[in-house]
This record gives C-alpha cells, structure tokens and sequence, in this order.
C-alpha cells in the first residue's frame, strides 16, 4: 500500500496540535492585582449627584459635545490625516502583527517542507544515490507557561498600544478644538479692536474741533492721538494670534484650511453641553486611555515574569518528520518506501553564568517600575479631573463678574459722552471711561475664551467620546479567539462613540 503523504502529514499535525490544549502544570506568572491609589470617590465642584447620573462623558462623542459645524469639520480632517494620530494607528497595527507573530510561532506547530539529494558509499565501493521529500513538524510543551505568558505579553502589550492611540485621538480633538476657539477668539478681538477704533477716531475729530476752538489743550489731543495707536496696536496684535490660530489648524489638519468649511458660530454657541458631570471616581479610571494603557503595561510585566521564571524549568519539545525516499529521483512520487519519525526533544538549563537569575530580577524591577507608573497615571488623570472642575466652577464665576463689570463700565462711558458733548466732563474723564470700557471689553472676552477651553479641558480629562468595543479588554482568551478571526482593519479594541459618523 503506497503512502499517503497528506494524510499522513494530517494525522501528524492533529495529533501535535492537540498538545495545545495541555495547560501549563504550573502557573508562574503572579496573580495580578491592581494597584491601590488613594484617590477621592467622588471630585468637589463636580455637579450634584442627581445632575451627575443624567449623562456620561464616556458615552458623549465630539458631535454631541461640540455646537460648531466648522469644528465638526475640521475634527473630521483632522482624524482623516493628522500625522500624530496616523502614526498611532500605524503603531496599533505594527504591534497587532508582532501578536500575531507571537502567537503563531509559538501556540501552533510549525510545519516546514523539506527535501534533499545525498550520494554516499565507501571508498572502494561505488556509491550510492539517496533522494529525498517530506514535512517536518515541532511542538513546545507548554508545561510551565512559558509559551502562554509570551503570548500573553504580546497581547497586553497590543491594548497598551491600542490605549495609546485612544489618548492621541483624544489629545487631537481638543487641540483642534482649542485652536478653533482661538481663531474665533482672535477674529472676535479683531472686530472689537476695528469697533473700538473708530469710536476713538470720531472722539479724536470733536477733540480737534475743540482744540482749535481753545477748549481743549494739545496735552489732551496727544492723549486721544495715543489711544488711538493703542487700538492700532491691539488690532494688529489679534491678526497676528489669528493666523496663527489658522496655522496650528492647518498643522493638525495636515493640510491648508478649506475655503469651503461651513460658516463658524459664534462663541457663545460652540458646545451643546456646558456642565458635563464628573461622576465616581471609578468611572474616570475606565474611561481614560492613559490609565487603561498604564494598567496593560502593568499586566505585560507581571506576564513576562512567568516567562522569566519559566526559563528556569526543562524545556520539552516534540518532533515529527514524515516523508519519501528512493534511491532514483524519477521514482521519488511512485515508491513505497516512506519514512516517519517521532520524538521528544528535552533541554534544562544546568548553568547559565547567572543570566536567568539576572533576567529574573529585571523583569521584577520593570513590573515595580509599572506599578509606579500606574499609580501616577491614576493620580494625573485625578488631578486633570479635579483642576479642570474647579477651574470651570471659578472661571464660571469670573465671567459672571466680569461681565457686570463691563455693563457697568459701557454705561458709564455713555452717560460721560454726554457729559462731554454738553461741555460737562473733561477730556481726560473721557479717556479714562473709554479706556476702562475697552479694558472690560477684553476681559470679558479673554475670560470667555478661558471658560471655553476649560469645557474642552473637562471633556478630555474625563476620557470623553471614547468607550470600549469589547465587553472586557482583559478577557485576552475571547479576544485572541475574535482577533484570529477578525481582518485587521477592524481590529480596534477602544473606538469613538460615535463610529458611523467619525
């Protein structure tokens, strides 16, 4: 009967792969235990509890948060061709490769053909031809968990990486939004600098009538001509931060700003969503991306001890070979003369000049280093959380203040006008109300342009717009299992709120 190198091959596979589901005899890997960081449960000048469960910044995307359609806009180029976030996602993908690497060249058995021409004999015989074909097959042993916890690694080091694109997508929707702000902060100051001069200019024509007329003297025509430059100046001074408002978008976009964008709203209408609720503290360590980036590097260590620890053990290693030989190549397919072979290969290490000691002893180091890191991470996310709220809780106050300020300052400026104009008030008194009036002005406008950027602040620090696409990214065993079957393209672990529209 001839041999049947297929199947044969087959049954050789079959039976090697089934060594995969032996579970390691020991688990050598430690027990992960997430870190405890004494962190507040709940933040002060955070909403109260019963505004606070009405939504969820984790659960809001940036079209749901923004107001603007020109921000809506440029997010969306943003996203499409920022180099920052591009070569995040190049990241993400490289990383999901060297996984799949990991994986497969050490959880399946690897299967190599093989083939080969010998011609052998003694010295005063005439030799002879040894032609040969066949497959070739090798299996770990995963008795110590040494295969597993690599595989492991590899997966926790893919989150890691997919978590740190998550806080690059974050990152770039809120400087985008920030210097959306301040082009519109910029113009806004332009068009009250424009108003403000030609005020100055019709009080500068009365003024010269005036002088000429020796009412007024020169001293006081030189103090209206200098407040004059004043606004000549600051109006200048808000071009300038205009363009360059236009050029960090044109950098973040990746390319110049479309003439055809929609038409910006004003300040006061850029977000849909003023008070965005802080809530538990617990909910801030699921949603922002630095930590759960933080918390799989931490687990990428505690599984490459396991590996370290495995190298201490005897490694096991299984073989198979399964081919055909004949001593004519024309005969090589047609011969019944097939060959097999089975082993067990065994190596333990007796002395290694104390390398797995030492390589021990620095992965332990590095999971240390991790722990630390995770505990920071937690408490710079707390802090980001907790600055931006009672900034937006004090800057919420300076504006209120601040606008009374100018509505008591442009009414005084109005009953001086005419005090002036009736030959009541001095030209000096006039100064000093415009020039207060103006100063109030921008105050009002440098504070709302502050409170804006604080509501973007809020959003970012709380992790908005981003929540998870599995159930339980810890769960590596269902999401290796999905990650097999699933093309690469749509293998995002953490994803926008809104995927359809972003």
């Amino acid at each position: 009967m001839k041999l049947k190198p297929i199947t044969l091959a087959a049954v050789l596979l079959i039976s090697l792969s089934a060594c995969k589901s032996i579970k390691p005899v020991v688990e050598l890997a430690p027990e992960y235990e997430q870190p405890t960081v004494a962190v507040p449960e709940t933040f002060a000048f955070d909403l109260p509890a019963t505004e606070a469960a009405s939504i969820q910044a984790a659960s809001l995307g940036w079209r749901d948060y923004f107001a603007d359609p020109r921000l809506h806009a440029l997010i969306e180029l943003a996203l499409k061709n920022n180099t920052n976030l591009r070569t995040a996602a190049l990241n993400v993908e490289q990383v999901r490769a060297q996984y799949a690497i990991t994986r497969t060249s050490q959880e399946m058995p690897n299967i190599s053909g093989t083939a080969g021409a010998t011609r052998s004999g003694a010295l005063a015989h005439t030799g002879t031809n040894r032609f040969n074909i066949g497959l070739s097959t090798g299996y770990e042993l995963d008795l110590w968990g040494r295969v597993k916890n690599s595989s492991e690694a590899a997966l926790e080091s893919y989150f890691a990486t997919a978590a740190a694109k998550d806080a690059t997508h974050l990152t770039l929707i809120s400087q985008v939004a920030k210097a959306h702000l301040n082009e519109l902060y910029a113009q806004a100051a332009m068009d009250l600098a424009k108003r403000t001069l030609s005020s100055y200019e019709e009080t500068y024509r009365l003024a010269k009538i005036r002088h000429q007329a020796g009412v007024i003297s020169a001293v006081d025509l030189r103090a209206q001509e200098a407040q004059i430059e004043s606004a000549k100046s600051t109006y200048a001074g808000a071009v300038r931060a205009r363009e360059q408002a236009r050029n960090a978008l044109a950098l973040l976009i990746n390319q110049p700003i479309p003439k055809n964008l929609p038409k910006a709203k004003s300040l006061s209408q850029q977000f849909k969503i003023n008070n965005l609720p802080a809530g538990l503290s617990s909910q801030v360590l699921l949603n922002r991306p630095d930590i759960r980036a933080a918390e799989h590097q931490l687990r990428q260590a505690n599984a490459n001890i396991g590996v370290a620890r495995a190298a201490f053990y005897p490694k096991i290693s299984l073989t198979g070979t399964l081919g055909l030989i004949s001593p004519q190549l024309g005969n090589l397919f047609q011969t019944n003369k097939g060959s097999w072979s089975a082993g067990a290969n065994l190596s333990v290490p007796i002395f290694d000049w104390g390398t797995n000691k030492a390589n021990l002893e620095a992965v332990k180091i590095e999971q240390q280093k991790k722990v630390v890191a995770y505990e920071a991470a937690v408490q710079s996310a707390f802090k980001d959380v907790a600055d931006a709220l009672v900034a937006r809780a004090a800057l919420a106050a300076q504006f209120e203040s601040v606008s009374a300020q100018r509505k008591a300052y442009n009414e005084r400026l109005r009953l001086i006008h005419l005090r002036y104009k009736h030959g009541v008030a001095s030209s000096l008194d006039l100064l000093d109300a415009e020039r207060s009036s103006y100063n109030s002005d921008n105050a009002v406008l440098n504070t709302q342009l502050n409170l804006l950027e604080n509501l973007v602040d809020v959003y970012k620090a709380l992790g908005g717009g981003l929540k998870r696409y599995t159930t339980d990214a810890q769960d590596s065993v269902g999401v290796r299992a999905a990650m097999a079957n699933t093309p690469s393209s749509q293998q995002e672990v953490y994803v926008p709120a809104n995927v359809k529209a972003e």
